[in-house]
């Protein structure tokens, strides 16, 4: 095993952030450019779902080896906001994010380019959902979509953290990725399911660098590049807050969850030494202390 260079715990994160948005990205645009190359003969909404589920925990594997694996930036703002992600990492991390995004969705660009170039020469909204999301039922619809999809995402992911601890945690990339998949079967045909401004915004300016003259809007040229940004990050705020106030607060701590050991005849002191969780009767007897039990031992 190598020695790790001698980097701040910052910038291991943000390395992780790089790589595991860009393994998330390159997966899920190239999914989709198959199928829209194909003409739908090579991939179908399925595929398309299960290439982005593929990426996205591939994706935190990755990113997990130097940090949070957030790949999101309204993940990361539900973070700072709920669970005491310094704020001053907040904006380096989706830097990163858009990062990854960007360089992503360059390299499906290239390696599609002949396939996007016969089905589509004009490179207009027909080959566009390649990178970035259009909405299909109009703007307002699509803006509650966004809401309402990032806030399952957070919701169910903070359920996830909390319950995944230990040797468990190592499930939790698979956990989300079923997820994500969820939210893609259920809401992925009014707005594409972007449910992340990272996922959006880079690829949109990768596919707007490269002859997307309309990248910027949709087909009737309404500004649209701003809702898979604003939407997320209300939607994962809304979602973090919605945890904490209907479950966490309402958590038993662990050491009031473990059950208590039932009361043994070893003691005529029961009232003073007793579990308050097993009230004791006048024919109970005292429950051992701990340290009695590591003495008789």
């Amino acid at each position: 095993m190598t020695r790790p260079a001698a980097v701040s715990p910052l910038t291991r994160e943000l390395v992780g952030e790089f790589a595991g948005t860009f393994i998330l990205i390159i997966f899920g645009t190239a999914s989709v450019a198959q199928m829209v190359v194909s003409g739908g003969d090579a991939g179908d909404w399925a595929t398309l779902t299960w290439g982005w589920v593929a990426g996205l925990i591939m994706g935190i594997y990755v990113a997990g080896r130097l940090g949070a694996g957030h790949l999101n930036p309204a993940v990361t703002i539900a973070m700072a906001v709920y669970r005491n992600l310094p704020w001053r990492s907040v904006l380096p991390y989706i830097a990163a994010q858009f990062l990854g995004a960007f360089l992503a969705a360059l390299v499906t660009r290239g390696v599609y380019a002949s396939g996007i170039a016969e089905v589509d020469p004009g490179l207009t909204s027909q080959s566009q959902t390649i990178f970035s999301t259009l909405p299909t039922h109009g703007i307002g619809t699509a803006f509650f979509d966004q809401i309402v999809g990032t806030a399952l995402l957070v919701f169910v992911l903070f359920a996830l953290i909390a319950t995944l601890q230990g040797a468990a945690g190592q499930l939790l990339p698979l956990m989300v990725g079923f997820l994500l998949l969820g939210i893609g079967f259920a809401w992925g045909t009014n707005a594409g399911y972007a449910i992340n401004p990272a996922r959006d915004f880079g690829p949109r300016l990768a596919q707007w660098l490269t002859g997307y003259d309309g990248a910027w809007g949709t087909a009737d040229g309404t500004p649209y590049w701003w809702l898979p940004i604003v939407a997320p990050i209300i939607g994962a705020v809304i979602g973090g807050g919605l945890y904490v106030l209907l479950i966490e607060r309402l958590e038993v701590p662990a050491a009031l969850d473990t059950p208590a050991p039932a009361p043994t005849p070893e003691s005529a002191e029961a009232g003073a030494n007793a579990d308050p969780r097993h009230p004791v009767t006048a024919a109970d007897v005292a429950v051992p202390s701990v340290t009695t039990e590591k003495e008789a031992r």
